[in-house]
C-alpha cells in the first residue's frame, strides 16, 4: 500500500491549463474517488500520478517521497484506462497474465494460471479466456483491461472510468465485488468516474474535481449532505437538487424564509437562524433542497406550502414527482412509486429543515460549510 499525495500540481497542454494547483492526499489502503464532469482533469491527474505525463510545477509524492521524476515502471502502479490498450494478438488469458510475466515476478505457470482464472471469474470473463480482443464487446474489453491491472497487485491502482462500457447489471455486481476484493484491500486505489452513484457507493473518500482544481474532499456523507458549494450540490444527486431564491424574514422572535418565485413562506428553526447569523449570511440567499427531502402531507392545512401535481413518473423503486406552486415555481420530488397522484391534484408539502442547504448568491458557497 502507499499514501499518494499531489502538492499544488500544475499542468498545461499547448498553453491551456489542465491542472491548476491540484492538491490532495490519499490514506494508506484507501479507495479514493475522483469525481467530476468530462474535461475536469480526472484522467490527466491519473496520468501525472502514473508518470505518463510530466508536470509544469508542484510535486507528486508516494509515502512522503517525491516521485515526480521517477519513471512509470519504477512507481509500482497498476493502470486501467478507458482506452483498454489490449494486445490484439494475445488471448484474453495472455493479456491478463502479461504483468505476471514481467521481469522479477518469478511466478510459476501454475501460480499465473490460478491468479488469472480467479480474476477472470471475479470479472465474469472466465468464458472468454481463449478469445482475442477483436472478438470482444466494449464492455468485455474493459473488464479484460481491468483484470490485467488488478492481477499484478501493485502498491497503487489507478482506475479510469473502468465500468463505463459495462452493462448496467454487471456494473452493479462489480461495484459490490470491489468492496470484497482482497487485491484492492491490500492497495491504495484512485478511481476516476463521472457517475456520482459509483462515487458514493465505492469511495472511502471522494475528491470533487472541476476545471483542474480540487473543490472538496470528504466522505460520501460529507459530500452529499454538506457540499461546499452549489456546483457540488448539483453534481451529486439525481434528480438534481432544487435551488430556490429566498429572503430571510424575522420579527425578532420568529424567523422564516420568503420564496418570491412561488409566493410562499416556510419557517426557520431558531437553531438554523442562529447558525446563519453566526455565519454572516446575507438576507437574500439561495436555498438548496434535495428531491428526497420534500414530503407530501395528508392535507394542505398541515403544511406551509400548497402544491399541485404536474407530472408523476413511477420509476420502479421510486416515483419522480414534478409539482407546481402557485403556477409559478416547479419543484422535483421523490415519492412512493405506488402513490395515487393525478395531474392537477392538490396537496401540501413540507421541507426537511435539517437537510436544507444555504448558499451565498455572490460566491455560490455553502454558508454553513465547515471542514
Amino acid at each position: 500500500m502507499a499514501v499518494v499525495a499531489l502538492r499544488n500540481v500544475v499542468k498545461h497542454y499547448d498553453g491551456e491549463p489542465a491542472l491548476q494547483g491540484i492538491d490532495f492526499e490519499t490514506r494508506d489502503g484507501e479507495f479514493f474517488i475522483l469525481l467530476g464532469p468530462s474535461g475536469a482533469g480526472k484522467t490527466t491527474t491519473l496520468k501525472v500520478i502514473a508518470g505518463l505525463e510530466d508536470i509544469d510545477s508542484g510535486d507528486v509524492l508516494f509515502d512522503g517521497t517525491v516521485v515526480s521524476s521517477v519513471p512509470t515502471n519504477l512507481r509500482h502502479v497498476g493502470m486501467a484506462f478507458e482506452s483498454y490498450a489490449l494486445y490484439p494478438l494475445f488471448t484474453v488469458f495472455e493479456n491478463i497474465a502479461n504483468p505476471l510475466r514481467a521481469p522479477g515476478k518469478n511466478l510459476s505457470e501454475s501460480e499465473i494460471n490460478d491468479r488469472v482464472t480467479k480474476m477472470a471469474k471475479l470479472l465474469r470473463i472466465d468464458h472468454l479466456l481463449d478469445r482475442r480482443p477483436g472478438e470482444l464487446s466494449g464492455g468485455q474489453k474493459q473488464r479484460v483491461s481491468l483484470g490485467r491491472t488488478m492481477v499484478g497487485e501493485p502498491s497503487v491502482y489507478l482506475l479510469d472510468e473502468p465500468l463505463t462500457h459495462v452493462d448496467a447489471k454487471i456494473r452493479f455486481d462489480l461495484r459490490i465485488q470491489f468492496h470484497r476484493l482482497e487485491e484492492l484491500q491490500k492497495s491504495t486505489t484512485i478511481y476516476v468516474t463521472h457517475d456520482y452513484v459509483e462515487a458514493l457507493s465505492l469511495g472511502d473518500r471522494i475528491g470533487i474535481i472541476n476545471e483542474g482544481r480540487i473543490l472538496q474532499v470528504g466522505t460520501p456523507k460529507q459530500i452529499y449532505y454538506t457540499p461546499k458549494n452549489m456546483f457540488i450540490a448539483h453534481l451529486v444527486g439525481q434528480p438534481p437538487i432544487n435551488f430556490l431564491d429566498a429572503t430571510i424574514e424575522t420579527d425578532g422572535q420568529v424567523s422564516w424564509l420568503h420564496i418570491p418565485k412561488g409566493h410562499f413562506t416556510f419557517p426557520l428553526t431558531q437553531e438554523r437562524m442562529k447558525a446563519l447569523e453566526q455565519a454572516g449570511a446575507p438576507r437574500q440567499l439561495i436555498v438548496g433542497v434535495r428531491p428526497a427531502d420534500i414530503h407530501i402531507t395528508k392535507t394542505t392545512e398541515d403544511a406551509p406550502v400548497s402544491a399541485k401535481c404536474d407530472v408523476f413518473e413511477p420509476l420502479g423503486s421510486v416515483g419522480l414527482l414534478s409539482v407546481m406552486i402557485n403556477n409559478d415555481l416547479n419543484l422535483e420530488m421523490l415519492v412512493d412509486p405506488e402513490s395515487s397522484l393525478d395531474p392537477d391534484m392538490e396537496f401540501g408539502i413540507t421541507f426537511r429543515d435539517d437537510r436544507l442547504l444555504f448558499f451565498d448568491p455572490a460566491t455560490e458557497n455553502n454558508l454553513l460549510w465547515s471542514e
